[in-house]
């Protein structure tokens, strides 16, 4: 059986299921998480057999919050998928694995940034507040936008929005954020995939459509416009195909791959279990 991950917001959605010990050759695995609480902040200490060389790649679902985390080449020794959490702002974390990697959410029970560090063979992740970031004077945004022309009170905006072949003929579309902090939302939507970047403005030079079709590639055609008071981005891909999500500081990525069929088996289009029925 092959295990499809569509979008970590369809693992973060859906994850309570339970999902099947896969066996690889893993270079790390978590041990334990434990949280707790110092001042304001909860504070998660995600330890791991050895030192990671570097902190996982991550990003946020607005609604409901969560954080994931995508750990690579990682297995989990936890031996369940769901920790529940005592203290603090997280009130539980699920593990799930998958092909070549670990992927753990925190469940929040609010919206609220955060950071993580390496220390030793610890991952640290701090999560606080967010109304800092909230209520950031407009003039903080980079001077390429006009914040004039459409609501002020946005706290975030799009830089740019790419598209690349990668070299494995995915296609990669590449998002950079006006910052971190920027609330991202992303679900499929029949055969094609929705991304609501919250609360977020989009300036009129980048509210297009896009015909990649010709890059031979999962994806033909990607369309950035205004949805009220979110920047939302509609790809529509062709074919057989899985996708997944990640972010790294300011850019957000979505990677649309090819399935290749098994010839002795039939199957259905690839869909998300992001459906109501998992909310």
């Amino acid at each position: 059986m092959r295990i499809i991950q569509n979008s970590i917001a369809a693992a973060a959605l859906c994850v309570g299921a339970t999902a099947p010990l896969l066996a690889w050759a893993q270079s790390n695995s978590i041990k334990s998480i434990t949280s707790a609480q110092q001042g304001s902040a909860t504070v998660l200490r995600i330890q791991m057999a050895k030192p990671p060389t570097d902190a996982p790649p991550s990003f946020t679902i607005a609604n409901p919050p969560r954080v994931a985390m995508d750990f690579k080449d990682t297995d989990s020794k936890l031996g369940k998928n769901l920790i529940e959490m005592l203290n603090g702002d997280v009130h539980s974390v699920n593990v799930v694995q998958g092909t070549g990697r670990s992927r753990v959410v925190l469940n929040l029970k609010r919206p609220l940034q955060f950071q993580s560090a390496i220390q030793g063979s610890t991952i640290v992740v701090s999560l606080d507040q967010v109304a800092a970031v909230a209520s950031a004077p407009v003039s903080a945004a980079p001077a390429a936008f006009n914040f004039a022309k459409g609501d002020p009170s946005l706290s975030h905006a799009l830089r740019d929005i790419n598209f690349r072949r990668g070299k494995d003929g995915e296609g990669r579309i590449v998002v950079e954020l006006s910052d971190a902090q920027t609330g991202v939302d992303i679900k499929q939507q029949g055969q094609t995939i929705v991304v609501d970047f919250q609360r977020a403005r989009l300036p009129d030079n980048l509210r297009r459509r896009l015909d990649v079709a010709d890059f031979g590639t999962p994806v033909r055609q990607i369309r950035a416009f205004q949805q009220g008071d979110n920047a939302r981005m509609v790809i529509e891909p062709q074919g057989l195909r899985e996708h997944n999500a990640y972010q790294s500081d300011t850019q957000f990525v979505v990677e649309v791959k090819q399935i290749k069929e098994d010839p002795n088996k039939t199957r259905e289009p690839a869909r998300s279990t992001a459906a109501s029925g998992c909310r």
